[in-house]
């Protein structure tokens, strides 16, 4: 196993190297660089229906009490993601919007994840997939985290600041319960390749994601006639916002 946490590592650091992330810019105004926000919804919302399945799907007893506690640490960040973009956008999500032309790349890898989850597999392979997702969110919250304490938002919004940073290093103690499990166990060589396959699909998905939501963001820093939204996130203007 611990030849299939390396992988997941070595995957974590070519991910933080997608272009995206290079977008990230302190210099632009917050609402700029964060327009591509809404486009990460449907992924955010069934992200919530993925650790719900996997873990439903768990025999051994320990591992199974390991996803459930998981799932009960996650629960909840998909309403500070709702409050953010709200606050974002100058008004709420709607349903509709899902399921616009722009989301669909984040719909599509949404349900390639998914679909990883409704695989058979391996009780171990479920949480080498959580793993895997929660690698991929470390260099992602800590890129936002930045832009939103540097924009002075830090206390207003939740899911881009530190707030959810906070929250991302508490998960690490239990991620690092998960992997000392993990390096205990040995896998047969087939089933190690299928777990290496299987992180490979996840990065897959979320490169394809981040494809679309690079372009999204290139389109906002790059329109000369950008104009903030009537609501411009600032310490003062977002006062009450979201409480």
């Amino acid at each position: 196993m611990r030849a299939v946490l390396q992988h997941i590592s070595v995957r974590q650091a070519r991910f933080a190297e997608h272009p995206f992330f290079a977008e990230l810019r302190q210099d632009r105004p917050l609402e700029q660089v964060l327009a591509f926000a809404p486009r990460l919804a449907f992924w955010v919302m069934s992200f919530q229906d993925v650790l719900r399945l996997n873990a439903q799907r768990v025999r051994d007893p320990e591992l199974n009490l390991l996803m459930l506690r998981h799932r009960s640490e996650e629960r909840g960040h998909d309403h500070w993601f709702f409050e953010d973009v709200a606050v974002l956008m100058g008004r709420p999500l709607t349903l509709t919007d899902l399921w616009d032309r722009p989301h669909e790349r984040t719909r599509d890898a949404s349900y390639d994840l998914i679909s990883e989850v409704l695989r058979p597999m391996d009780d171990r392979l479920r949480v080498v997939l959580v793993l895997t997702l929660e690698s991929t969110s470390h260099a992602f919250f800590s890129r936002t985290a930045a832009l939103t304490q540097s924009s002075g938002t830090n206390k207003r919004l939740k899911y881009f600041s530190n707030h959810h940073m906070e929250a991302e290093e508490q998960h690490e103690v239990f991620e690092e319960q998960m992997e000392a499990m993990l390096r205990g166990i040995e896998l047969t060589p087939a089933l190690r390749e299928e777990a290496v396959t299987l992180v490979d699909r996840i990065y897959a998905a979320f490169h394809a994601m981040f494809d679309g939501l690079h372009t999204e963001l290139l389109a906002s820093v790059n329109r000369p006639d950008w104009r903030p939204q009537q609501t411009h996130v600032s310490g003062q203007d977002l006062a009450g916002v979201g409480t």
